[in-house]
């Protein structure tokens, strides 16, 4: 025999004790003072079956099947002949299952097919049994957003964990290509482009998973691929790297800021044959972070977008992980390409260490 599931064990309580405490409100309401509490209670369990087929034939068939579907018609006359055969069912019930058991001196004046009672059954039929309906379509409503916000979390994470892996391929695939170009030029220096790269890389596997990073480290990996680039270029490429303000005790989420530098290189110094050069400023202030990163490119270049997989992945990150709290502004004039962003970081002491993919919403 299968067993039901706990939220269907929940249900089924829920919906109980939401139907004893109507009788229970029924029971008080009918007594008027006059203390007849059996009588009022047989009553209510005489009308009780109608209620019930009312409102689950509307809550599980009428309202799944035609309603939510948007078949309003259908919908309008099925509830309107469930409610008029419920009315019957109603009064009925409440004739032979109560007046003629328990009150048989009201018979004389009652007759079980008054057209009026039907009329006046159905209609409190009705608003009763709205009052339960309404309360699980309330519920129902909740359910639905805190499903729907749970897919639009599960999607973001899908988005920004494919994000990222096309970060990694695209970073390994450009410093593979810098290590095999500097290890031709000068294998003395082979040892440290080798050190640099696993630092580098031990970054990205193990902080590149968390949500929030020191800032000291983003820019220490920073500087280490930066290294890698003084290297492999030499006197071609005139560098300027400034830091200015304190970078302790903010956070950031890793794997930020190296897209744009990478950019700059494939997109502008890497095109130019000598007289490159790339300008890079991080400006940190109590709360705010302002990056910009400036490279040349050659005049005569088409390349307009300056994008690659860099760009429009960094921007989609951003707004996954800083939405309304960053500006990115690029500008592409003759000869310079400039990347502005800002954002809106916290202290450290209010992040703790997670996983990344679970933290997609901590700063939304």
């Amino acid at each position: 025999m299968p067993r039901l599931q706990p939220s269907i064990y929940r249900e089924i309580l829920i919906h109980t004790v939401a139907w004893l405490c109507y009788i229970l409100m029924q029971v008080l309401a009918l007594d008027k003072f006059e203390h007849r509490y059996v009588a009022n209670l047989l009553s209510a369990l005489a009308q009780l079956p109608a209620q019930l087929l009312f409102t689950y034939v509307t809550l599980y068939w009428l309202i799944p099947t035609y309603l939510l579907t948007g078949r309003y018609v259908p919908f309008s006359l099925l509830t309107l002949a469930a409610l008029l055969l419920c009315g019957v069912l109603y009064w009925e019930g409440s004739y032979y299952l109560y007046l003629v058991p328990f009150e048989p001196d009201r018979l004389a004046n009652e007759s079980p097919w008054d057209l009026g009672r039907l009329f006046l059954c159905a209609f409190y039929l009705l608003c009763t049994s709205s009052i339960l309906i309404g309360f699980h379509m309330i519920r129902y409503g909740f359910r639905q957003q805190q499903l729907n916000q749970q897919l639009i979390i599960a999607n973001q994470r899908i988005e920004l964990k494919s994000l990222k892996d096309q970060i990694n391929p695209h970073f390994l695939f450009n410093t593979l290509n810098n290590l095999y170009g500097l290890t031709r030029q000068d294998s003395q220096k082979a040892g440290e482009v080798v050190m640099r790269l696993a630092q580098l890389m031990q970054y990205m596997l193990y902080e590149g998973n968390m949500a929030q990073v020191p800032l000291r480290k983003e820019i220490d990996y920073l500087q280490n691929y930066l290294a890698l680039e003084r290297i492999r270029y030499g006197d071609r490429l005139h560098l300027s790297l400034q830091i200015n303000g304190p970078t302790d005790q903010l956070v950031i989420a890793p794997l930020i800021l190296l897209p744009f530098v990478e950019n700059a290189f494939k997109h502008g110094v890497s095109r130019q044959l000598d007289e490159a050069w790339l300008q890079i400023q991080l400006t940190v202030g109590s709360s705010e972070l302002v990056f910009k990163v400036e490279n040349s490119k050659p005049e005569l270049s088409d390349d307009s977008s300056a994008t690659g997989i860099g760009l429009p992945n960094i921007a989609k990150r951003l707004e996954l992980i800083y939405p309304g709290r960053h500006q990115l502004r690029q500008l592409n004039g003759t000869g310079t390409y400039l990347v502005t962003l800002k954002l809106a970081l916290i202290h450290s002491d209010f992040i703790p260490a997670t996983n990344y993919e679970n933290q997609v919403l901590a700063d939304r």
